[in-house]
């Protein structure tokens, strides 16, 4: 069994969906069905099958997943095996790009201090694939928003923030409604967020046009162009709300955790705990007060 058809299969039994496995692997579809198909053949069993013109996992296919998972990851750390006995260890780092300069920047500054021969790479991605990459050990230290629910990884809190429908202040009206809102601007909304907003848009007459995307920097812009409105994380935008520039319309979710986030399996790496401890302390210390929110 090859390691990259693994790889493949445990990619395609998340997505469930061929093109957005061959998109994130970077392979064609042709390939990735040749990949499960020589698993299939390997193991004499049928991982996927279509129901209701849907790929679904079948009980083999499930049993695999499970056992990759761990088969993956510890190959992941086998391949991170350092030959220099630990003389220059490189730890890669994932969360939101404003949670990395914000929380990982400052931890690492300090860090270094005690430990020059460290290297460091910090990705910017959503909270899914960071919980994932944890998960998978692929990722040493994770920063996510919101609650999460796994034995194998530990969590520490380290700020809070909400989530709000935010429109410039040249457009804000202290007398509209969100169904005024609604009828002159499309809202601009992260999709990779996940955020819960339909009880929030419930109560208006007009429903809104959304505009969804991946990025939630295009959501910033389209908000500081003055003439859509965007969801965000408040925090990011602290600056703008500070300053007026940004107006909160709705809190679509109040007080989520700002967490910290490694795998159970590097409680013994003394390098990614004491980083752990490190963006933890750097949470406590630079958290801002929660600002009291009254709505039009």
């Amino acid at each position: 069994m090859e390691i990259r058809t693994l790889q493949t299969f445990q990619v395609v039994a998340e997505e469930l969906n061929m093109t957005k496995a061959a998109i994130k692997l970077n392979y064609s579809q042709p390939t990735i069905t040749k990949h499960i198909q020589s698993l299939e053949t390997e193991l004499g069993s049928t991982l996927l099958m279509k129901k209701n013109g849907k790929y679904v996992l079948t009980y083999a296919g499930e049993e695999l997943y499970k056992r990759s998972i761990n088969i993956l990851k510890e190959i992941n750390l086998i391949k991170n095996i350092n030959p220099d006995h630990g003389d220059h260890i490189s730890l890669k780092l994932q969360g939101h790009d404003y949670y990395g300069f914000r929380y990982f920047m400052p931890a690492i500054t300090k860090l270094c201090r005690i430990s020059p021969t460290l290297n460091f790479t910090i990705n910017g991605s959503n909270n899914e694939d960071t919980i994932s990459k944890v998960l998978k050990n692929e990722v040493d230290l994770g920063i996510i928003t919101g609650k999460i629910v796994s034995s194998d990884i530990i969590a520490q809190p380290i700020g809070y923030e909400s989530a709000a429908l935010c429109i410039h202040n040249s457009l804000y009206k202290p007398n509209y409604k969100l169904e005024d809102y609604f009828a002159r601007y499309p809202i601009v909304i992260d999709q990779s967020e996940y955020y819960n907003y339909d009880n929030a848009f419930q109560q208006s007459l007009n429903q809104p046009t959304i505009i969804n995307t991946g990025s939630d920097e295009i959501v910033q812009e389209a908000i500081l162009s003055g003439k859509m409105l965007g969801i965000v994380r408040t925090g990011r935008l602290q600056e703008y709300i500070d300053s007026g520039t940004i107006q909160m319309i709705e809190v679509i979710a109040k007080e989520e955790p700002i967490q910290v986030i490694m795998n159970k399996s590097n409680f013994k790496n003394q390098t990614v705990t004491n980083l752990f401890n490190l963006v933890s302390q750097q949470g406590i210390q630079t958290t801002p007060k929660l600002q009291t929110i009254k709505w039009a």
